[in-house]
Order: structure tokens, then C-alpha cells, then sequence
């Protein structure tokens, strides 16, 4: 039999006051209650593996001593079988091997027909006993965890949630294998668990509720156990030497990658420092045409006379042919093309005769059913205008299609995110034509218009509109673009046709044959320019101006002086490598294996949960550093062998020589750069109990 008292459990709030509960032998005691309210938690304080020591423990009417932890990890050894909620095996061993460890550490001799016995017991008898945990399904696994436990032969056996993730056909087997151990055997168990079967299957029930352990059920069980005096023995049994060795070498299975990883970069780094200098303008050299890869080099220009309008407004004067070719001349500039925008709605006629055009239609056809949209500059939006924009080979919008039609992109349209759910187009699997109606300017009339009415800065002034011409136009639809690409240029609205430039200019021209008069010229009051490189886009924005001053030039935040910044300093630490190569490879050799035993914490607090004492964990991991020490120094001294014979080679005498110290330095980094982190790691995680692991 087995008391707890005067259990007390608080975090962030009080979850149990003066707690109390015993467990019965060959019986099952399930422990229920909310999310929360400290289940595991009391299961951890059942098994041992808290870092609370603050409440009694009666072990057969045997107080345990909670800070002796010789004495604990004996308990844990051989009377304690604990499954977790999740990590209940050791992943890099297979269900053999974990079915040994849990035996071994027990100071158990077995044999492979034992194991076989036990894989029947917890009916895994088609089992191949050499498949890894990850191999097994989640009923297996929790079956293979089962094996492992009794394995060691324990009094006790402690289950966390063992059917949370399981079907109803493996709940039904654990809770028969539950039962057997408990009836059968004579063995404590204890569930914790929300599923009603084991409300059913158990015995005694405590519900932790309102901070008190309550019994549900069982309580005259309870009440008429006769308590045996038995003799209790903590046991005294030591891990032998070969238990660490053998730990150690299944274990590096997993790490034999890593660590060869590990002299690799150790290789490299030496490798590196030698020839940073040859190769340093090559690598500045790519790091730049990587920056004009990520980089938007696009300049958008505007010839803004029309006073207190927006960017891009339909009322600016155009740039005329010579301002175009002063632009490309600009230094750096790498291509210029004129910004195209065709509308829903626009101006057409001339003098008295013109008149604006507000209404457009839109007509999507799909498989031979066709439905039609009106956009009416007076409605509100979605459906109220929509633009067809150019663009152009460098701006690699094809990199941004979040649906792409099937046939490519060829001398099809991109559509935006936002016009696509207007006209309820949700995918391209089927060819999708629009027709639609658009205003393409064909000339220019000159007009007044009135800004500001009465106030300072107001006044009536001269400007140039549009003229357009409606005209029928019908595209292939070639991808919906991602919610993100956005109008940055027009101010239109969301609504946008994205045309190539090529398209666009062909039907600009053969508009404007066909309806422009004699009088009247139309070219864009917009250009688009790209730099040939990233850190030049600043520079041409200030020069734009001297071209004409009206011309006003805006681009999507580039902080150049950031990334100009960026490569000087990459270029100051390459050299400075040279000189600190061995502080990087410790520091590489430190990082990465300090990374590889803290990432091992929960295999760790298995092995506590299991039994070994703080000092066996120490033991553990300093056989497993020294056999991984041992490793590194004969690769990094044969990668270090080779680079000196490439290096000599390659001038045809002996720069460097083999000596004793290289192979000094490789055992001395190998020593400091994984045996200081290694007892810093353990030192850090032998702070937790295997509770605060698990909780985390």
C-alpha cells in the first residue's frame, strides 16, 4: 500500500491544500478532474519526480526520505514504472533496446525471450522488437511503453493519459492490459484520465476539485484494506561501467551525423579563413547581384502641374518624347517605360461635345456559361471602377501568382486578389476568358479647372484632360495574384487588370489610329524606370528633378545606406576571420553541441524517471563527450592533414607543415569546445526534476 500526505500544490494559483490519497495494491486507482487542476502534477509526486519534497510519502508504512535522492532514484529503479503522456520511449533505441534499458537499470538480467514474453503480455506479439518508436503506431507505441515498464519488475506503475490519442479499439486493449497487471500481477496502478472507460474499469476514483482530493468511488475499499506490515529495503544497485559504454554507443546512432557534421564545419571554417582573402571579391561580388535579386529597383516618375492632385492624377500634363530620353539618359538607369492605365471610366469627345463616361461592363466566361458585371462610378465598391495596368519583365510578377492557370502565362492577364472575388472567379482550372470595356486615351483637351475657391493659394488654372475612346477589349485570364500585391502607382482602387507592357501598347496604338484627330497627341504623364543596381535607386530619384522640375519620383522603401552598411561589414569580418579562426570553430563546436545535450532533456528526465541519479546522468554524458571527443580529433586532424597537402600543392612548396601542434590544437579545441558546454548542459538540466521537463 502507498499514502501520500499532506500534499500541498501551487503555481500561479493554489491547485491542492493538504491533500491526501493512498493506493491500493492490485487495484486501479484512476485520478480525474478539469484541465488544469494538477493531475500530472500529482502523478509526478506519486512517481518520485518532483522537485517538491514539502509532503510525506509512505512506501508499505515505510516513510520515504523526499530529499535523499540515492534513496528516490532506488525507488525509481525498482518499484516505480511511469508512462508519460508523451516521450515515453527513448526515440534513438529500438523497442528492444528500450525494454532492456528499463530492465538493466533495474538491475535486471534479460533475456530476448523475456522480451518476446513481454511484447505478448501487452499483446504486440506480431511485433518486429528492432523497429525504432517512430516506426509504431500510437496504440504501439503506448503498448511498447507498457513492455518497457514491466520490464522492471515494478510495485507501482504511474499512467499519464495513456488513451488520450488512441481510438476506441486500442483504449479497450490498454484498459485490458490495465487490469490484467493490476489484478493478475497484484501491481498498484494509477491513471490519470478524462476517458470514461477508465472511470468505469476503476476501482477507486479521486476527483481533484476546489483544491481537495476527493474520493468518487471505492471508498469502502478504502476503508476495509488491512494495512500489511512489509518490510521495505530501498535498493543499493549500481550501474556498472559497461552500462554507460553500451548507453553511449546505441545512443550515437542518432548523433554520428551531427557530429560528423560538426568537424565538417570545423573543416571548412579553417578552409575558409585560407582562402577568404583570393575569393573575397567574388563573394562581395554575389552578395551584390543577390541584393538586385531582392531588391525593387523601380522608380515611378510623375509630371505633377496639376496643383493640390494626387500622385499619378488623369490631369497632369504629359512627359513629352525629349523628357523621356533625357530620363533613360539618366546614369545607371537600366530600362524606362511609359506607365499605361486604361479605365472603367474616363472623358471622351472634344470641346463642347465632350462628355464622361462613369459605367463599364465586365463579362467573365468560363466553360461556355458566361455572367456579366456592371461597374458604375456612382455605386459603391467593389463595383464601382477598375483599371487596366501595364507591367513590365522586370518587376517578376509571375513570382507572385497565388492561382496560376494551367496554361501558363503567355500573352495572358493577371488578375488581383480583390477583382477576382468581385467577379467570383475562385480558381483557373478551367480556361477563363474576360471581355470587358475600357477607356484608352487616344488624345488631350485643354480645359480650366478651379483649385481651392477663395482661399490663399487658390485660383483657376490651365490644364490638359484625357481624351479616350470606349473600346472592346478580351483577355485570357493567366493567374490571380497573392492579397498582397497591391495598386501602389494609380490610387484606382484594388480593383486592377495587370496587362503586359507589349499588349498594352499594342492596343494604345491601334486605338489611337483609329479614333485619334489630327490635333490632338496623347502620351503618359508617367514613367516607370529601373536601376541596373539596388544601391543606385536614391541617386537617379535626385536626378529626376533635373529633367524638369514638376517631376516628382517615389519608390518603395529601399534603406540603402543599410544594406550599403551590410556588406561593408561582412567585408570587414571575412578579414577579421583570419585572424580568429579558432575562437569561431570553439564557438561553432561549443554551440552546436550544447544545442545537442539541452535538446535531450526530455530523454534525460525518462532516464530520472527510470532511476539514475543526478551523478549517473554526469557519467553518462561524459563517456558519451569523451567517446564523441576522441572521434573529432582523428576527422579534424585528417581534415586538417588534407587541407595543408591542397595548400601546398597548389604552390608547389611546403607553406604549412604538419606538426604536433596542429594535432595539439585540434584535441584542445575538441576538449574545451565539448566538454565545457557538455558539463555546463548537465549541470543546467540537473537543476529540473524530470516534472518541471515534462510540464514544459
Amino acid at each position: 500500500m502507498l499514502e501520500l500526505k499532506n500534499i500541498n500544490i501551487k503555481f500561479d494559483r493554489e491547485l491542492i491544500n493538504n491533500g491526501s490519497l493512498t493506493i491500493l495494491d492490485g487495484k486501479i486507482t484512476a485520478i480525474i478532474g478539469e484541465s488544469g487542476c494538477g493531475k500530472s502534477t500529482l502523478l509526478y509526486h506519486l512517481g518520485l519526480i518532483t522537485s517538491n519534497n514539502q509532503y510525506q510519502y509512505l512506501y508499505n508504512n515505510n516513510e520515504i526520505n523526499l530529499s535523499n535522492d540515492t534513496e528516490l532514484s532506488g525507488i525509481r529503479k525498482t518499484k516505480i514504472g511511469y508512462i508519460f503522456q508523451d516521450n515515453n520511449l527513448i526515440e534513438d533505441l529500438t523497442v528492444k533496446e528500450n525494454i532492456r534499458l528499463s530492465a538493466t537499470i533495474a538491475g535486471i538480467q534479460i533475456t530476448d525471450e523475456s522480451i518476446r514474453d513481454y511484447l505478448d503480455t501487452v499483446e504486440l506479439s506480431a511485433l518486429n522488437e528492432n523497429q525504432y518508436p517512430r516506426q509504431l503506431s500510437g496504440g504501439e507505441r503506448q503498448r511498447a511503453a507498457l513492455a518497457s515498464v514491466l520490464a522492471k519488475q515494478p510495485d507501482l506503475i504511474i499512467a499519464d493519459e495513456p488513451t488520450s490519442s488512441l481510438d476506441q479499439t486500442n483504449t479497450e486493449i490498454i484498459m485490458g492490459i490495465f487490469k490484467k497487471i493490476a489484478y493478475e500481477f497484484k501491481k498498484k496502478v494509477v491513471i490519470a484520465s478524462h476517458n470514461e472507460k477508465v472511470y468505469t474499469l476503476a476501482d477507486v476514483i479521486y476527483e481533484l476539485r476546489d483544491k481537495r482530493i476527493d474520493v468518487k468511488k471505492g471508498q469502502a475499499l478504502l476503508t476495509e484494506t488491512i494495512d500489511e506490515q512489509k518490510l521495505y529495503t530501498h535498493s543499493n544497485y549500481k550501474l556498472k561501467p559497461g552500462f554507460y559504454y553500451n548507453y553511449a554507443k546505441k545512443i550515437a546512432r542518432k548523433s554520428r551525423k551531427q557530429k560528423l557534421l560538426m568537424t565538417i564545419l570545423c573543416a571548412v571554417a579553417i578552409a575558409f579563413s585560407a582562402v577568404v582573402y583570393n575569393f573575397g571579391d567574388a563573394f562581395f561580388e554575389q552578395q551584390e547581384q543577390l541584393m538586385d535579386e531582392l531588391s525593387n529597383r523601380e522608380i515611378f516618375v510623375v509630371n505633377m502641374t496639376t496643383p493640390g492632385q494626387a500622385l499619378h492624377h488623369i490631369d497632369n500634363d504629359p512627359i513629352t518624347a525629349p523628357e523621356a530620353a533625357a530620363l533613360a539618359q539618366i546614369s545607371n538607369v537600366d530600362t524606362i517605360y511609359p506607365f499605361l492605365e486604361f479605365r472603367s471610366d474616363g472623358i471622351e469627345g472634344t470641346g463642347s461635345n465632350m462628355r464622361p463616361i462613369s459605367k463599364s461592363n465586365i463579362k467573365v466566361l468560363i466553360n461556355q456559361t458566361e455572367q456579366n458585371y456592371e461597374f458604375d462610378g456612382s455605386d459603391p465598391p467593389p463595383y464601382n471602377m477598375f483599371s487596366l495596368i501595364s507591367y513590365y519583365p522586370e518587376q517578376g510578377l509571375e513570382k507572385r501568382v497565388n492561382i496560376e492557370s494551367p496554361e501558363g502565362a503567355e500573352d495572358g492577364v493577371y488578375l488581383s486578389a480583390h477583382l477576382a472575388h468581385a467577379l467570383d472567379i475562385d480558381d483557373l482550372e478551367e480556361p477563363v476568358l474576360i471581355q470587358l470595356q475600357a477607356c484608352v486615351p487616344v488624345g488631350v483637351e485643354e480645359t480650366e479647372m478651379t483649385v481651392g475657391g477663395g482661399t490663399a493659394g487658390g485660383g483657376t488654372y490651365d490644364i490638359l484632360i484625357d481624351v479616350s475612346a470606349m473600346v472592346e477589349l478580351e483577355f485570357r485570364v493567366a493567374g490571380i495574384l497573392n492579397a498582397n500585391v497591391v495598386n501602389r502607382y494609380s490610387g484606382r482602387g484594388p480593383n486592377v487588370i495587370y496587362v503586359p507592357y507589349s499588349s498594352m501598347q499594342e492596343i494604345l496604338e491601334e486605338t489611337q489610329a483609329q479614333y485619334a484627330e489630327e490635333d490632338q497627341e496623347w502620351s503618359s504623364s508617367s514613367y516607370v524606370l529601373f536601376a541596373k543596381h539596388y544601391n543606385q535607386v536614391e541617386t537617379i530619384m535626385e536626378r529626376v528633378s533635373f529633367v524638369n522640375p514638376n517631376f516628382a519620383s517615389v519608390s518603395e522603401y529601399q534603406d540603402i545606406e543599410t544594406m550599403n552598411a551590410m556588406i561593408t561589414n561582412v567585408r570587414e569580418i571575412a578579414f577579421s576571420i583570419v585572424l580568429a579562426v579558432l575562437v569561431i570553430i570553439f564557438l561553432l563546436m561549443s554551440i552546436i553541441h550544447m544545442n545537442y545535450v539541452l535538446g535531450r532533456k526530455y530523454e534525460i528526465a525518462q532516464l530520472k524517471a527510470n532511476g539514475l541519479t543526478r551523478l549517473d546522468l554526469l557519467k553518462l554524458i561524459m563517456v558519451e563527450s569523451a567517446r564523441h571527443i576522441v572521434i573529432v580529433t582523428v576527422l579534424a586532424s585528417v581534415v586538417s592533414i588534407s587541407l595543408v597537402a591542397a595548400v601546398n600543392l597548389l604552390f608547389s612548396y611546403t607553406m604549412v607543415s604538419v606538426g604536433a601542434g596542429i594535432f595539439a590544437i585540434n584535441l584542445l579545441v575538441s576538449l574545451l569546445s565539448v566538454f565545457v558546454p557538455t558539463i555546463i548542459s548537465v549541470v543546467v538540466i540537473n537543476k529540473y526534476k524530470p516534472d518541471s521537463i515534462m510540464r514544459n
